[in-house]
């Protein structure tokens, strides 16, 4: 999602150079053109570790040109709807009620590797379209009824015009004038001005918040009580703490994944001082990069300056000792006697071991998980089902597009976000991505196959296990034994925020008395921050196997989803 938003923030920085005598409906600006205007930092090397400070970065110098008031609501809008694609012979027709069944049209020909001739007539249904390769785009923004001839370049590589022979040329489409485009990605940005600061600005927050409510259906009120921190006591090993950063970066993964949260933490305890454990990305207002623990006096300082919205949700009795309590079954309405005999109980010795051993030190896990500022359409998490989990008007055919370009941006983002995951599917080692394309066509393997098959927990790559934020708080109950005899069919890779907090293994019983105070209408407690968090479907789903698996996003404000998921 961010490297779509940076992509299209560049389609502007190219356009801002266009001269203003070229009249709207001629407007042609190539991908090459837009890779110039993008603002990316190609003379240090791209990793795990600079990866969200270089974006931080483009979107500093991206932000710069827009001086408008900003419609949150219009956050993400500039995302193209796909029409279809285009091949010799396979002419490309499309109409809507709107303009009375008049038919447009894109046609295709002469198409060979170096190059090819289309005719876009519009007769209806004026925007701004984008007609692309995976590996070329042409943008026109069309004011009114037109026939446009575009001469197609050479292909860019052999791999390009043999994904072209199968895939056809795609057009895509903005509904809207290319003012509206602008101001649709300038209201996106906006949204990400806490990422460049320490705290969050108050009038920021409530633009993301007022984001979430129009998007995701969030409401999001303010709270009169801000601060209900726990004393150390009052926190044990294996509780959970989920966070909102009203940031850009945690709505958008929050409204994108469908979940209540953007980032996700847990607590253990090493020689009896508390920790909070996270796998997170160094940035303005966090300094470590990648998995660690920090003292939990520390974490919460942090979290206060850094604008944190907390909550904190203890594990029950049943799962800190013996799930295997007959009363926790008799009690569920949804539990089965068989899933009741499975469960374990959370092992803090054995979570500790593991941390300690495996996980600490790890760099954050973008091979796996939408990441840090750069969820870069990286998504294994969850993309589980084609076109089920997409946000808006995104969808499987553009998500494909965008994996081309940005291997022509910097190829190092693509091996560490889904190349090597790719490779990894295909068992195949250090193959560019849309050779990858290719070779799995060839095994009847499509893109939204790629990308669906389930992450594994066992899979490591060049550097390590990959661990996203909720992915490493899962892994830490499951080294716990808190998933008993379930925790070979349960992949923690494939879970999201909401799969987490979900979970039923929370203590929904019992909050202490400032909780109740402060949020009396919350079952659970909110420990830091000024705007009341929700958690719709807190503590409400057995353990199953397989669960999270092959599961759609759900839809706004509580983002179900299927018995079984």
């Amino acid at each position: 999602m961010s490297t779509l938003i940076a992509f299209f923030a560049a389609v502007i920085c190219t356009l801002v150079t266009t001269p203003l005598s070229i009249k709207a409906f001629e407007t042609q600006i190539w991908l090459d053109d837009i890779l110039k205007g993008l603002p990316w930092d190609t003379s240090l090397p791209t990793t795990s570790s600079n990866l969200r400070l270089k974006f931080d970065q483009a979107i500093s110098n991206i932000q710069k040109i827009f001086n408008s008031e900003p419609l949150a609501a219009t956050a993400f809008d500039f995302i193209p709807e796909y029409i279809g694609a285009v091949r010799p012979q396979k002419p490309l027709s499309w109409t809507s009620q709107s303009c009375h069944h008049v038919n447009n049209t894109l046609v295709v020909s002469n198409l060979t590797q170096e190059g090819a001739l289309l005719n876009l007539t519009i007769r209806c249904n004026p925007g701004v379209y984008f007609v692309s390769t995976i590996q070329n785009l042409v943008l026109h923004d069309v004011t009114g009824p037109n026939v446009i001839s575009i001469p197609w370049p050479a292909f860019k590589s052999s791999s390009d015009f043999i994904w072209t022979q199968r895939n056809g040329i795609r057009l895509l489409r903005y509904n809207g004038t290319m003012a509206q485009f602008l101001s649709s990605v300038g209201a996106t940005l906006a949204l990400f001005v806490p990422e460049l600061t320490k705290e969050v600005p108050d009038e920021i927050a409530e633009y993301n918040a007022e984001f979430l409510r129009s998007k995701a259906f969030y409401k999001l009120p303010r709270r009169n009580t801000t601060d209900v921190i726990p004393k150390e006591d009052d926190v044990q090993d294996g509780d959970f703490f989920g966070i909102l950063r009203l940031d850009g970066l945690d709505p958008m993964l929050g409204w994108a994944m469908g979940a209540h949260t953007g980032h996700t933490a847990i607590a253990l305890r090493f020689d009896g001082k508390l920790y909070i454990c996270e796998s997170t990305a160094s940035s303005s207002y966090w300094s470590v990069d990648g998995i660690q623990k920090t003292p939990y006096q520390t974490w919460i300082k942090q979290a206060q300056e850094a604008s944190y919205n907390v909550v904190h949700l203890p594990l029950s009795k049943d799962s800190r000792s013996r799930r295997g309590a007959m009363s926790t079954w008799l009690e569920s309405k949804t539990m089965s006697f068989l899933t009741w005999c499975l469960l374990g109980s959370f092992n803090a010795t054995a979570a500790r071991k593991w941390f300690l051993n495996i996980a600490e030190g790890l760099p954050y896990g973008y091979h796996n998980m939408v990441a840090a500022m750069l969820s870069l359409i990286s998504l294994f998490a969850w993309i589980d089902l084609a076109e089920a989990n997409y946000p808006g008007t995104l969808v499987s055919q553009l998500h494909e597009l965008l994996t081309g370009y940005v291997e022509l941006i910097d190829p190092a983002i693509v091996n560490l976000m889904w190349g090597e995951a790719f490779n990894k599917r295909m068992n195949t080692t250090g193959i560019p991505v849309v050779e990858l394309y290719n070779i799995a066509a060839k095994q009847n393997i499509s893109f939204t196959d790629l990308f669906s098959m389930p992450e594994q927990d066992k899979w490591q790559y060049k550097d390590g296990y990959s661990l996203v934020c909720d992915v490493l708080v899962c892994e830490t109950w499951k080294a716990g034994y808190l998933f008993g005899d379930l925790a070979d069919d349960i992949q923690c890779t494939e879970f999201t925020n909401w799969d987490a907090y979900t979970l039923e293994i929370f203590d929904a019983s019992t909050r202490p008395a400032a909780c109740k105070q402060a949020d009396p209408n919350l079952p659970f407690c909110q420990i830091l921050g000024k705007y009341q968090m929700d958690l719709p479907s807190f503590n409400s789903r057995p353990l199953l196997a397989h669960m999270a698996e092959r599961c759609p996003r759900g839809t706004p404000p509580n983002w179900d989803k299927p018995v079984g998921c």
